[in-house]
């Protein structure tokens, strides 16, 4: 710890001379506007500021303290890609458990405290990085920023620190790598920060007068404020002594208000002024109001209660934590991320929850008006407001009443006789020209689009969960030797799995079957009572979801074993192999978990939509191919009509029932975007 190229005393000597030196370079230091008795507080005379910390100052820096360590603080991995910065939370580290045990003696939550404290009396803030054999800090200290003198270098600008506690003759000197200075930003010096406390000098002062004028005065109710005259001469050693013993007893805040006895022969004609004449309330309320505006606190933040009722309480809050706490988070974590994250890894990267609330009258007239004009979903606004969604065909999508049609999108086109030519079979299609085709593609993919989003984000959740599980049983293997026969069935349950994703996935595929079901007979005019179709579409739903769950866990399985069998052919640590299964999660968050929710929502959505064709007695179908550059050769078949019974048949050979039929090879349904449409027979 100690300074290489110093001696303590060596340091302390430089440090004078520095001073000395700044002093000579900048006569301004001496022409500062400040009294020599009131007001005095230099931008470095950090003890008189920490011996200010009382009445309203007190209560300032306090709110502010506890403001700041309320707010957690978390710990992200930063990547960068084409598509920008990643930011992936990580819930275990040793920064983090540091945080959490700081030292034997103090919690995170007093660290936090009384490094604000320090910022607003001092504008600094030092901590002691306690290190071990491998340079990394294992405890931290709050050192008393009145305690600490910087020692600049004329090479790197500082050279260390020195800690001297007040009174003791004993220096400790600091290597600048052991301490992390906060400091707030000052116009008289590049080393040391410049606090508020500095800026309410004045103000302090003249409260702490008040005060004590005020209680002497009412302890005592009487003032000597006024002069002493008499008829006799008197001489000087007598006038001195009545001028001594005036002045002792009687001058100053402290003595305000204490009765006077008059010798005789002396009268006492007053000219001064009482608390009222004075004005006492309100000058008292205008320095309070002063020193709280100073630090940034609003009054009903302290319980001043004058004309706050919870309208202005709300947006007061808004303001002290944007406009006075987040600032001072900023403050912190980028200093934290300058100085102590880069001593871990330089891909890591600290930051404060935001802790400004919403302003919740515009949020709720922003609610209402985006779901009023269509602009968003019920779904939406719950989610945003970290809410379940609904999971209902309803409420997932802005939607004209029981159409399930999204706002803006053109509406599907009823069954009108004798508006489309008859083909040889006697087949009308509804959507017979390619312009009809186009519209009720738009209409299935502007239904479709949000349902895929929201089970993305599920699966892309699924994903992490098992990706956690996995790699917590990878750990428990690193004792032991790898070899044949460690495959995906070690790292998870596949009945387990099974299981959890079958209950997760079925609100989704049965909102997806659902709402094709009703697009269906919306499409044909047929308005019918849900309830009734219901239990026959949750028994088709039901196997639908056990298929698609076995399906994605015996896939996530098989790309474990193929990774763990190249590992081991190779000889690779278990560490290695770790990362190639990492490899894989990576993967399917990023990319399986959209196109799984994509395959699914689409299959699902014309399965429901041939069920209601079928119901309503539709005799054949027809073929829409998707609507853009990205369909795959095979698919396109746009306005092949058959048998409502029969298979379509693709460029490629393959027969499917529907667009994202199941029982077709996974080639053929993988991303498909395509539909299916009634063709009546007359």
């Amino acid at each position: 710890m100690k300074i290489k190229f110093l001696e303590d005393l060596k340091l302390a000597r430089e440090y004078r001379k520095f001073e000395s030196t700044l002093k000579a370079q900048n006569p301004l230091v001496d022409m500062w506007g400040h009294e020599k008795t009131y007001g005095k507080a230099q931008p470095h005379d950090f003890q008189l500021m920490v011996n200010n910390y009382q009445s309203w100052a007190y209560a300032c820096i306090q709110r502010n303290a506890f403001s700041v360590a309320k707010v957690d603080l978390k710990l992200y991995k930063k990547t960068r890609s084409n598509e920008g910065t990643d930011y992936q939370e990580i819930e275990e580290h040793p920064f983090l458990e540091l945080m959490a045990n700081v030292n034997p003696f103090f919690n995170r939550f007093e660290l936090w405290c009384l490094t604000v404290t320090f910022l607003d009396l001092t504008g600094n803030a030092y901590w002691w990085l306690v290190k071990d054999a491998f340079g990394i800090p294992r405890a931290l200290w709050n050192i008393p920023s009145h305690w600490m003198k910087i020692v600049p270098s004329k090479t790197d600008f500082i050279a260390g620190y020195i800690m001297q506690q007040p009174g003791s003759p004993t220096k400790v000197p600091f290597d600048i790598e052991d301490i992390i200075h906060f400091k707030y930003p000052s116009p008289f010096s590049l080393y040391y920060g410049c606090p508020p406390m500095y800026a309410a000098a004045y103000d302090i002062d003249i409260n702490r007068e008040l005060k004590a004028h005020g209680v002497n005065f009412l302890m005592n109710n009487a003032q000597p404020g006024g002069v002493l005259y008499t008829d006799q001469r008197l001489g000087d050693k007598e006038y001195e002594r009545l001028r001594t013993m005036w002045n002792m007893r009687h001058k100053g805040g402290v003595n305000a208000g204490k009765m006077a006895i008059l010798e005789s022969g002396l009268k006492y004609e007053k000219t001064g002024s009482n608390l009222q004449e004075l004005q006492f309330p309100e000058t008292s309320r205008n320095v309070r109001d002063s020193i709280l505006a100073i630090f940034g606190v609003p009054a009903s933040q302290l319980g001043l209660v004058e004309d706050v009722n919870r309208a202005n309480a709300e947006a007061n809050e808004y303001v002290y934590q944007n406009g006075t706490i987040l600032p001072k988070l900023k403050l912190i974590e980028e200093k934290l991320n300058e100085k102590m994250m880069p001593i871990y890894d330089v891909g890591i990267v600290c930051e404060f929850d935001n802790p400004v609330p919403q302003d919740k009258d515009f949020r709720l007239r922003e609610q209402t008006e985006h779901i009023r004009s269509g602009y968003s979903s019920i779904d939406d606004v719950r989610q945003e407001d970290g809410r379940d969604p609904y999971d209902t065909p309803e409420t997932s999508m802005p939607l004209i009443p029981f159409s399930v049609i999204p706002a803006g999108s053109p509406k599907p086109e009823p069954v009108v006789e004798g508006t489309a030519p008859q083909d040889s079979k006697g087949y009308k299609p509804l959507h017979e020209t390619k312009e009809k085709r186009t519209r009720k593609w738009e209409v299935f993919a502007a239904m479709t689009h949000p349902q895929e989003r929201h089970f993305g984000g599920v699966m892309k959740r699924f994903f992490e969960r098992q990706r956690a599980i996995v790699m917590e049983n990878v750990n428990k293997y690193k004792a032991y030797p790898v070899k044949a026969g460690f495959d995906a069935s070690i790292l998870f349950s596949m009945n387990e799995e099974d299981n959890r994703l079958k209950a997760i996935a079925k609100a989704y595929v049965e909102e997806a079957m659902k709402s094709g079901a009703l697009l269906g007979y919306n499409e044909l005019n047929n308005p019918i009572d849900f309830n009734l179709i219901e239990p026959n579409i949750l028994r088709a739903v039901e196997k639908r979801v056990v298929f698609f769950a076995e399906s994605v866990n015996k896939n996530t399985a098989s790309l474990i074993k193929e990774a763990l069998d190249q590992g081991i052919s190779l000889g690779e640590s278990i560490d290695k192999i770790a990362n190639r299964i990492t490899d894989i999660y990576d993967f399917s968050e990023k990319f399986r978990s959209v196109r799984i929710a994509r395959t699914e929502v689409i299959g699902a959505s014309n399965e429901g939509q041939l069920w209601s064709y079928r119901e309503n007695g539709v005799e054949a179908k027809m073929w829409i191919t998707a609507r853009d550059e990205n369909v795959r050769e095979s698919h396109q078949i746009d306005g092949q009509t058959i048998d409502i019974n029969q298979r379509f048949t693709l460029k490629s050979g393959e027969h499917l029932d529907y667009p994202g039929d199941r029982d077709a090879p996974v080639g053929e349904i993988v991303n498909c975007r395509c539909c299916v449409s009634p063709v009546v027979k007359t």
